[in-house]
């Protein structure tokens, strides 16, 4: 079924569901009171003695009451739910009264909405927290008295339910008509807690078919390939809020409501799985922090599509928090990915490949795509990469928001005087020292792509993102299995231009006359430009900046990092050809030498400790030609 005719086939069952005689048994949202041994015996998987888990909790409260004035609502219902979980796990009902304790703090707050999202009247801070409150209520239940009930209840129905359906009916707030993260997350969180009110809610349907809708149409928002253009990051926020709510609507429903039939849902853990590297993280393009795929969310959809890869993924990012422990499978067996290491996301203009799916592979990222996707950077034709299981060349990833008045999200203009958001945060081309622009017509796009056992081709077009500047960018990435890269960026433009390639090293950073080095650990990364040679007037420079500002979070420091290489003069035409091997334990031994260069074809050869390579890169028709040879030390 197409996404309209799944929307249509949504509703009606929600139209069909009879809720008059339903008389379910708190808790029964997430789990049942009868699942909960088998909850506690996952606990123990991973924590062991869930007495450390008492200890935490006693160290954590303590710890909140001394600052717990100075929090927002939305972070307390946080804190509040870890500890109803705790409880759970424990049956320790000092953990309940310590959790009910919280629960008044948030009820207490006048305002539930977000500093930085005011005068809105429902927001992500409403939503999380009345996804929290109504999953402590289910929770709960039986310990709590009439009292402490009829007030959270009330302050669901009239600070966040209630508004919410009034609100999203009338498309009253501009989150109402968005396709992307905050309509999930809201309409997500919101109808979690509506759906621990199932039979005390006088406007319970209503409220129910709005958030029903807003989940569905941010599930439409991902790729027929699975992916989401906001990135991991917003990936885990938007669609994790959805699934929990979709979990949550199925129990409740005793599945006549599944929300986990949604054709591209099926697909999307994918995305997760194929971001996922050696180094246990993620590839961090547009606003997205280094850190691993949400855990919780691949466990759920590994559990629910009963799917062995995303399992071991999973496992590989275990850690102990409540919707871990809830929704990971421990009747599923994983099974490391016996599927290509390498995906296309053509939709969103990613692609990625790894030498394999052990923890040392090498991983190359490539990031393409729209500039004015939600949380985009100006990144075309940027990547990442990395050998023996470390990063060596990085994307600087999400910096701290800032409230309004400092303008983190004016795609107009004050956005990309953050580095991090601009051309100067990632691995690509500045033209003239300018990056690239952010609109509806700048754009890259993958335009080959081609996979083999030894040697991987990668080329993507970027040269609408930097509006009238250029009339060709193609960069080329090779990927010569296992720790060899060989970029070529072919350029061109109207008029005589500089023309610099920048590249944002992980770890120490050693140049010389010859090439710059990138030192991560024990892992060491060789960078040679080829072309321009050592032989032509060229710069090689290293730059290092910090950014100063007050974010959200308070006074912030950001360093960006990165060395760069291009000719002295302006060229209207220019081809760049570097070269990129890394060695584990001592500095590799590399040589790189251009055998012929034309407007049509560059020809290389590169030799290695162990190998020799001859490539052939036909650049009109986007043909390769790829040759190697055994070497026995010759370099």
């Amino acid at each position: 079924m197409n996404l309209s005719e799944f929307t249509d086939y949504i509703l009606r069952k929600l139209e069909s569901w009879d809720i008059s005689n339903v008389r379910l048994s708190h808790p029964y949202l997430l789990f049942t009171r009868d699942e909960i041994p088998g909850i506690r015996r996952k606990a123990r998987l991973l924590v062991g003695d869930l007495n450390g888990i008492e200890r935490h909790a006693e160290k954590t409260i303590n710890e909140l009451r001394r600052v717990i004035r100075e929090l927002k609502a939305s972070v307390i219902a946080k804190m509040a739910l870890e500890h109803a979980f705790m409880y759970i796990l424990t049956g320790n009902k000092s953990l309940a009264d310590n959790t009910q304790e919280l629960v008044l703090s948030v009820l207490d707050i006048e305002d539930w909405v977000l500093e930085a999202h005011k005068p809105l009247k429902v927001d992500l801070g409403v939503a999380n927290t009345a996804s929290a409150l109504g999953l402590i209520y289910d929770w709960l239940y039986e310990h709590m008295d009439d009292s402490l009930r009829k007030e959270i209840k009330n302050s669901l129905l009239n600070r966040a339910l209630e508004p919410f359906r009034y609100i999203s009916a009338r498309k009253l707030e501009w989150w109402t008509m968005a396709t992307h993260n905050w309509r999930s997350a809201i309409c997500g969180g919101i109808g979690t807690a509506s759906l621990s009110l199932l039979n005390e809610y006088d406007n319970f349907k209503q409220c129910l078919k709005e958030a029903i809708v807003g989940v569905i149409t941010v599930f439409n928002r991902i790729g027929e390939d699975g992916s989401y253009d906001e990135g991991l990051g917003y990936w885990g926020y938007g669609i994790g809020m959805g699934v929990k709510f979709a979990e949550a609507l199925k129990r409740t429903t005793k599945g006549l409501i599944n929300l986990f039939k949604h054709p591209r849902l099926k697909r999307t853990g994918y995305f997760a799985l194929y971001l996922y590297t050696p180094d246990g993280k993620c590839f961090n393009f547009s606003d997205c922090r280094y850190r691993p795929p949400l855990n919780w969310l691949v466990a759920k959809l590994a559990s629910e599509y009963r799917d062995p890869y995303l399992q071991w993924l999973a496992w590989k990012i275990r850690s102990y928090n409540a919707l871990y422990v809830i929704f990971y499978d421990d009747t599923l067996k994983p099974k490391v990915p016996d599927i290509p290491p390498y995906k296309v996301f053509k939709e969103i203009g990613v692609a990625v490949t790894r030498s394999g799916w052990e923890d040392e592979s090498s991983y190359l990222g490539f990031k393409t795509g729209k500039t004015n996707a939600p949380h985009a950077h100006l990144d075309v034709n940027s990547f990442v990469f990395y050998a023996y299981g470390k990063r060596l060349i990085k994307d600087l990833g999400s910096w701290p928001y800032t409230l309004p008045n400092l303008g983190f999200f004016d795609k107009r203009e004050r956005r990309w005087c953050y580095e991090a958001n601009s051309t100067l945060g990632h691995n690509t081309l500045l033209v003239d020292g300018m990056g690239q622009r952010c609109g509806d017509d700048n754009y890259g796009k993958i335009v080959k792509s081609k996979f083999s056992d030894e040697v991987d081709l990668l080329i993507g077009d970027g040269a609408s993102a930097y509006d009238n500047l250029l009339t060709k960018y193609n960069r080329w990435l090779i990927f010569i299995k296992p720790t060899t890269l060989v970029i070529i960026d072919d350029v061109a433009s109207d008029e005589p231009r500089r023309f610099e390639i920048i590249f944002h090293p992980d770890g120490n950073l050693r140049e010389d006359k010859e090439s710059f080095t990138v030192i991560n650990d024990d892992v060491y990364l060789k960078v040679i430009p080829v072309k321009p040679s050592s032989d032509e007037p060229r710069i090689m420079y290293v730059r290092r900046s910090i950014t100063s500002y007050e974010s959200r979070g308070g006074p912030t420091v950001r360093e960006n990092l990165y060395f760069s290489i291009s000719p002295l003069f302006k060229f209207k035409e220019y081809i760049f050809v570097t070269v990129m091997h890394a060695n584990k334990g001592k500095e590799p031994k590399v040589k790189a030498t251009i055998e012929q260069l034309t407007a049509e074809r560059v020809s290389l050869k590169v030799c290695t400790a162990n190998s020799e390579f001859h490539i052939d890169a036909y650049l009109r028709d986007f043909n390769l030609a790829f040759h190697k040879h055994e070497l026995s030390n010759q370099v």
